[in-house]
Protein backbone atom coordinates (compact mmCIF):
# COMPACT_ATOMS: atom_id res chain seq x y z
CA UNK A 1 0.00 0.00 0.00
CA UNK A 2 2.73 2.32 0.79
CA UNK A 3 4.55 1.53 -2.46
CA UNK A 4 1.52 2.16 -4.43
CA UNK A 5 0.67 5.16 -2.99
CA UNK A 6 4.00 6.95 -3.48
CA UNK A 7 3.91 5.83 -6.99
CA UNK A 8 0.55 7.74 -7.52
CA UNK A 9 1.98 10.57 -5.47
CA UNK A 10 4.60 10.58 -7.81
CA UNK A 11 2.43 10.12 -10.61
CA UNK A 12 -0.03 13.08 -9.52
CA UNK A 13 2.93 15.71 -9.25
CA UNK A 14 3.77 14.54 -13.05
CA UNK A 15 0.33 15.74 -13.86
CA UNK A 16 0.85 18.67 -12.31
CA UNK A 17 3.69 19.49 -14.01
CA UNK A 18 2.31 18.83 -17.16
CA UNK A 19 -0.88 20.97 -16.50
CA UNK A 20 1.20 24.02 -15.89
CA UNK A 21 3.23 23.68 -19.13
CA UNK A 22 0.30 23.58 -20.72
CA UNK A 23 -1.38 25.84 -19.35
CA UNK A 24 1.17 28.48 -19.40
CA UNK A 25 1.84 28.47 -23.12
CA UNK A 26 -1.67 28.03 -24.06
CA UNK A 27 -2.30 31.33 -21.95
CA UNK A 28 1.00 32.97 -23.58
CA UNK A 29 -0.61 32.02 -27.03
CA UNK A 30 -3.76 33.92 -26.61
CA UNK A 31 -3.52 37.26 -28.87
CA UNK A 32 -2.82 40.46 -26.80
CA UNK A 33 -1.91 41.27 -23.32
CA UNK A 34 -2.43 42.48 -19.88
CA UNK A 35 -2.12 46.21 -21.23
CA UNK A 36 -4.20 46.35 -24.25
CA UNK A 37 -6.47 44.48 -22.52
CA UNK A 38 -7.36 47.50 -20.05
CA UNK A 39 -7.16 49.74 -22.83
CA UNK A 40 -9.73 48.04 -24.38
CA UNK A 41 -11.88 47.73 -21.54
CA UNK A 42 -11.71 51.47 -20.62
CA UNK A 43 -11.57 52.64 -24.50
CA UNK A 44 -9.01 54.68 -25.04
CA UNK A 45 -7.72 53.11 -27.57
CA UNK A 46 -5.20 54.93 -29.88
CA UNK A 47 -4.13 57.09 -27.10
CA UNK A 48 -1.56 54.79 -25.49
CA UNK A 49 -0.86 52.17 -28.15
CA UNK A 50 2.27 53.11 -29.51
CA UNK A 51 5.31 50.24 -29.21
CA UNK A 52 7.45 52.53 -26.96
CA UNK A 53 4.92 52.01 -24.29
CA UNK A 54 4.03 48.37 -25.11
CA UNK A 55 7.46 47.34 -25.03
CA UNK A 56 8.38 49.69 -21.71
CA UNK A 57 5.45 47.87 -20.27
CA UNK A 58 6.48 44.62 -21.53
CA UNK A 59 10.07 45.15 -20.27
CA UNK A 60 8.66 45.77 -16.58
CA UNK A 61 6.82 42.98 -16.57
CA UNK A 62 9.20 40.89 -17.77
CA UNK A 63 6.87 39.79 -20.52
CA UNK A 64 10.12 40.20 -23.54
CA UNK A 65 11.89 37.15 -22.23
CA UNK A 66 11.39 33.86 -23.97
CA UNK A 67 8.10 32.04 -22.67
CA UNK A 68 10.46 28.67 -21.58
CA UNK A 69 12.54 31.34 -19.40
CA UNK A 70 9.48 32.73 -17.99
CA UNK A 71 7.45 29.36 -17.01
CA UNK A 72 10.85 28.16 -15.82
CA UNK A 73 10.73 31.26 -13.58
CA UNK A 74 7.16 30.92 -12.40
CA UNK A 75 8.27 26.95 -11.85
CA UNK A 76 10.43 27.93 -9.05
CA UNK A 77 8.62 30.06 -6.93
CA UNK A 78 5.17 27.96 -7.30
CA UNK A 79 7.56 25.47 -6.00
CA UNK A 80 8.34 27.97 -2.99
CA UNK A 81 4.68 29.01 -2.15
CA UNK A 82 4.58 31.83 -4.58
CA UNK A 83 2.40 32.27 -7.44
CA UNK A 84 3.28 35.60 -8.50
CA UNK A 85 1.14 38.95 -8.87
CA UNK A 86 -1.64 40.20 -10.59
CA UNK A 87 -0.44 42.37 -13.56
CA UNK A 88 -3.83 44.33 -13.15
CA UNK A 89 -3.09 45.68 -9.79
CA UNK A 90 -0.16 44.41 -8.55
CA UNK A 91 -1.85 41.91 -5.50
CA UNK A 92 -0.24 38.60 -4.78
CA UNK A 93 -2.09 35.89 -6.55
CA UNK A 94 -2.03 33.61 -3.54
CA UNK A 95 -3.84 36.57 -1.38
CA UNK A 96 -6.47 36.93 -4.15
CA UNK A 97 -7.01 33.22 -4.61
CA UNK A 98 -7.54 32.53 -0.92
CA UNK A 99 -10.21 35.58 -0.55
CA UNK A 100 -12.51 33.80 -3.50
CA UNK A 101 -11.53 30.50 -2.72
CA UNK A 102 -13.81 29.57 0.42
CA UNK A 103 -17.11 30.82 -1.87
CA UNK A 104 -16.24 28.27 -4.16
CA UNK A 105 -15.78 25.83 -1.68
CA UNK A 106 -19.02 26.30 -0.56
CA UNK A 107 -20.45 25.75 -3.68
CA UNK A 108 -18.61 22.74 -4.54
CA UNK A 109 -19.53 20.94 -0.92
CA UNK A 110 -23.82 22.10 -1.37
CA UNK A 111 -23.21 20.46 -4.69
CA UNK A 112 -21.63 17.45 -3.47
CA UNK A 113 -24.22 16.50 -0.48
CA UNK A 114 -27.41 17.22 -3.49
CA UNK A 115 -25.03 15.08 -5.44
CA UNK A 116 -24.76 12.40 -2.47
CA UNK A 117 -28.72 11.70 -2.48
CA UNK A 118 -28.39 9.88 -5.88
CA UNK A 119 -26.90 6.96 -4.42
CA UNK A 120 -29.75 6.02 -2.45
CA UNK A 121 -32.04 7.03 -5.13
CA UNK A 122 -30.09 4.96 -7.53
CA UNK A 123 -29.99 2.16 -5.24
CA UNK A 124 -33.82 2.01 -4.40
CA UNK A 125 -34.19 2.48 -7.95
CA UNK A 126 -32.78 -0.80 -8.89
CA UNK A 127 -34.56 -2.70 -6.20
CA UNK A 128 -37.86 -1.98 -7.22
CA UNK A 129 -36.88 -2.58 -11.11
CA UNK A 130 -39.66 -1.55 -13.16
CA UNK A 131 -41.46 0.17 -10.55
CA UNK A 132 -42.74 3.73 -10.40
CA UNK A 133 -39.72 5.07 -8.20
CA UNK A 134 -37.58 3.68 -11.17
CA UNK A 135 -39.28 4.64 -13.92
CA UNK A 136 -39.45 8.23 -12.40
CA UNK A 137 -35.86 8.17 -11.52
CA UNK A 138 -34.83 7.34 -14.97
CA UNK A 139 -36.45 9.94 -16.68
CA UNK A 140 -34.98 12.35 -14.05
CA UNK A 141 -31.81 11.04 -14.69
CA UNK A 142 -31.70 11.28 -18.70
CA UNK A 143 -33.50 15.34 -17.99
CA UNK A 144 -30.15 15.62 -15.84
CA UNK A 145 -27.67 14.54 -18.54
CA UNK A 146 -29.69 16.22 -21.57
CA UNK A 147 -30.18 19.65 -20.22
CA UNK A 148 -26.98 21.98 -19.46
CA UNK A 149 -26.69 22.81 -15.89
CA UNK A 150 -26.09 26.54 -17.45
CA UNK A 151 -29.52 26.40 -18.67
CA UNK A 152 -31.23 25.14 -15.10
CA UNK A 153 -29.35 27.95 -13.92
CA UNK A 154 -31.10 30.63 -15.65
CA UNK A 155 -34.65 28.81 -15.20
CA UNK A 156 -33.52 29.05 -11.25
CA UNK A 157 -33.22 33.01 -11.72
CA UNK A 158 -36.48 33.22 -13.68
CA UNK A 159 -38.23 31.67 -11.17
CA UNK A 160 -37.07 33.25 -8.09
CA UNK A 161 -37.45 36.86 -10.04
CA UNK A 162 -40.88 36.15 -11.37
CA UNK A 163 -42.49 34.29 -8.45
CA UNK A 164 -40.11 35.46 -5.45
CA UNK A 165 -39.26 39.05 -6.72
CA UNK A 166 -35.71 38.21 -5.99
CA UNK A 167 -32.50 38.68 -8.31
CA UNK A 168 -30.07 36.13 -7.40
CA UNK A 169 -27.08 37.48 -9.41
CA UNK A 170 -27.96 41.06 -7.11
CA UNK A 171 -27.65 39.39 -3.72
CA UNK A 172 -24.90 41.16 -2.39
CA UNK A 173 -21.76 38.88 -1.21
CA UNK A 174 -20.96 37.92 2.19
CA UNK A 175 -18.55 35.83 4.56
CA UNK A 176 -20.58 32.95 5.76
CA UNK A 177 -19.16 34.48 9.33
CA UNK A 178 -20.16 37.46 9.10
CA UNK A 179 -24.00 36.97 7.64
CA UNK A 180 -24.86 33.67 7.52
CA UNK A 181 -28.33 34.30 5.82
CA UNK A 182 -27.38 36.54 3.36
CA UNK A 183 -24.54 34.14 1.89
CA UNK A 184 -26.80 31.20 1.76
CA UNK A 185 -29.05 32.91 -0.20
CA UNK A 186 -26.29 33.84 -2.83
CA UNK A 187 -24.67 30.78 -2.55
CA UNK A 188 -27.50 28.06 -2.10
CA UNK A 189 -29.27 28.02 -5.73
CA UNK A 190 -25.99 27.95 -7.60
CA UNK A 191 -24.85 25.11 -5.44
CA UNK A 192 -28.35 22.82 -5.81
CA UNK A 193 -28.01 23.97 -9.96
CA UNK A 194 -23.99 22.21 -9.42
CA UNK A 195 -25.89 19.08 -7.86
CA UNK A 196 -28.43 18.40 -10.46
CA UNK A 197 -25.88 18.51 -12.73
CA UNK A 198 -23.70 15.96 -11.25
CA UNK A 199 -26.82 13.45 -9.43
CA UNK A 200 -28.00 12.24 -12.93
CA UNK A 201 -24.77 10.39 -13.92
CA UNK A 202 -24.47 9.19 -9.91
CA UNK A 203 -28.07 8.20 -10.11
CA UNK A 204 -27.25 5.99 -13.21
CA UNK A 205 -24.20 4.42 -12.13
CA UNK A 206 -25.80 3.54 -9.03
CA UNK A 207 -28.72 2.25 -10.28
CA UNK A 208 -26.70 -0.14 -13.04
CA UNK A 209 -23.85 -0.84 -10.16
CA UNK A 210 -26.63 -2.16 -7.73
CA UNK A 211 -28.66 -3.99 -10.38
CA UNK A 212 -25.42 -6.17 -11.16
CA UNK A 213 -24.44 -6.47 -7.83
CA UNK A 214 -28.72 -8.07 -6.92
CA UNK A 215 -27.37 -10.50 -9.74
CA UNK A 216 -24.53 -12.01 -7.65
CA UNK A 217 -25.10 -15.44 -5.95
CA UNK A 218 -23.95 -14.39 -2.75
CA UNK A 219 -26.94 -11.73 -2.83
CA UNK A 220 -29.51 -15.34 -4.11
CA UNK A 221 -27.72 -16.83 -1.11
CA UNK A 222 -28.42 -13.92 1.32
CA UNK A 223 -32.22 -14.21 0.54
CA UNK A 224 -32.01 -18.22 0.45
CA UNK A 225 -30.80 -17.54 4.36
CA UNK A 226 -34.14 -15.66 5.30
CA UNK A 227 -32.07 -12.13 5.66
CA UNK A 228 -34.10 -9.26 5.50
CA UNK A 229 -34.24 -7.10 2.43
CA UNK A 230 -33.05 -3.76 4.20
CA UNK A 231 -29.91 -6.20 5.72
CA UNK A 232 -29.34 -7.29 2.31
CA UNK A 233 -29.10 -4.01 0.57
CA UNK A 234 -27.04 -2.45 3.35
CA UNK A 235 -24.83 -4.98 4.06
CA UNK A 236 -24.37 -6.37 0.45
CA UNK A 237 -25.58 -4.67 -1.96
CA UNK A 238 -24.46 -0.90 -1.10
CA UNK A 239 -21.07 -1.78 -0.08
CA UNK A 240 -20.07 -4.10 -3.25
CA UNK A 241 -21.76 -1.03 -5.29
CA UNK A 242 -19.51 1.62 -4.33
CA UNK A 243 -16.56 1.35 -6.04
CA UNK A 244 -17.95 2.00 -9.69
CA UNK A 245 -19.80 5.22 -8.02
CA UNK A 246 -16.69 6.77 -6.17
CA UNK A 247 -14.76 6.06 -9.67
CA UNK A 248 -17.33 7.61 -11.93
CA UNK A 249 -17.84 10.70 -8.81
CA UNK A 250 -13.88 11.32 -8.91
CA UNK A 251 -13.99 11.57 -12.81
CA UNK A 252 -17.19 14.13 -12.92
CA UNK A 253 -15.09 15.97 -10.41
CA UNK A 254 -13.32 17.53 -12.98
CA UNK A 255 -16.20 18.72 -14.77
CA UNK A 256 -17.84 19.82 -11.61
CA UNK A 257 -15.40 22.24 -11.26
CA UNK A 258 -16.06 23.55 -14.70
CA UNK A 259 -19.71 23.57 -14.27
CA UNK A 260 -18.50 26.05 -11.42
CA UNK A 261 -16.87 28.46 -13.35
CA UNK A 262 -20.12 29.03 -15.18
CA UNK A 263 -22.28 29.30 -12.66
CA UNK A 264 -20.28 31.52 -10.96
CA UNK A 265 -20.84 33.74 -13.40
CA UNK A 266 -24.48 33.42 -14.54
CA UNK A 267 -25.08 34.04 -10.76
CA UNK A 268 -22.22 36.73 -10.50
CA UNK A 269 -20.82 34.75 -7.46
CA UNK A 270 -17.48 35.63 -6.28
CA UNK A 271 -15.65 32.89 -6.32
CA UNK A 272 -12.50 31.56 -7.78
CA UNK A 273 -14.41 30.53 -11.11
CA UNK A 274 -15.86 34.22 -11.93
CA UNK A 275 -12.04 35.15 -11.05
CA UNK A 276 -10.33 33.01 -13.52
CA UNK A 277 -12.66 34.02 -16.39
CA UNK A 278 -12.38 38.15 -15.80
CA UNK A 279 -8.62 37.74 -15.20
CA UNK A 280 -8.57 35.51 -18.74
CA UNK A 281 -10.50 38.42 -20.60
CA UNK A 282 -7.53 41.12 -18.61
CA UNK A 283 -4.81 39.04 -19.84
CA UNK A 284 -3.75 38.58 -16.25
CA UNK A 285 -1.33 35.46 -16.67
CA UNK A 286 -0.39 35.07 -13.18
CA UNK A 287 -4.01 34.88 -12.26
CA UNK A 288 -4.93 32.57 -14.78
CA UNK A 289 -2.02 30.37 -14.19
CA UNK A 290 -2.42 30.76 -10.10
CA UNK A 291 -6.39 29.83 -10.41
CA UNK A 292 -5.18 26.66 -12.82
CA UNK A 293 -2.95 25.26 -10.75
CA UNK A 294 -5.18 25.43 -7.94
CA UNK A 295 -8.39 23.98 -9.38
CA UNK A 296 -5.68 20.96 -11.19
CA UNK A 297 -4.56 20.48 -7.98
CA UNK A 298 -7.86 20.01 -6.55
CA UNK A 299 -8.79 17.76 -9.07
CA UNK A 300 -5.84 15.35 -9.15
CA UNK A 301 -6.13 15.68 -5.60
CA UNK A 302 -9.38 13.73 -5.20
CA UNK A 303 -8.70 11.21 -8.04
CA UNK A 304 -5.39 9.78 -5.99
CA UNK A 305 -7.91 9.71 -2.72
CA UNK A 306 -10.59 7.87 -4.95
CA UNK A 307 -7.86 5.79 -6.18
CA UNK A 308 -6.75 5.14 -2.14
CA UNK A 309 -10.09 4.43 -1.21
CA UNK A 310 -10.49 1.00 -2.79
CA UNK A 311 -8.74 -1.07 -0.84
CA UNK A 312 -10.64 0.84 2.35
CA UNK A 313 -14.18 -0.16 0.74
CA UNK A 314 -13.36 -4.03 -1.09
CA UNK A 315 -10.75 -5.34 1.33
CA UNK A 316 -10.41 -7.79 -1.31
CA UNK A 317 -8.14 -4.93 -3.48
CA UNK A 318 -4.77 -5.28 -2.67
CA UNK A 319 -2.03 -3.19 -3.91
CA UNK A 320 1.30 -4.36 -5.24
Amino acid sequence: MARYTLRRTGAAIIVLLILSFVAFMLINLAPGNALLAQIATSGSIGAATNSEQLALFEKELGLDRPVLERYGDWLWNALQGDLGKSLVNRDSVAKRIGQRLPTSIELLVIGSIVAGLAVPLGVMSAVRHGGKLDYSSRVFAILGLAIPNFFIGIIVILIFSRWFNLSLPTVPPAEIWEDPVVNLQKVIAPGLVLGVALIATVMRMARSSSLEVLNEDYVRTARAKGLRERVIVMRHVVRNSMIPIITIYGNQFAFFLGGAVIIEQLFLVPGIGEMTITAINQRDYPLVMGATFVLGTVVVFTNLVVDLSYGLIDPRIRYG
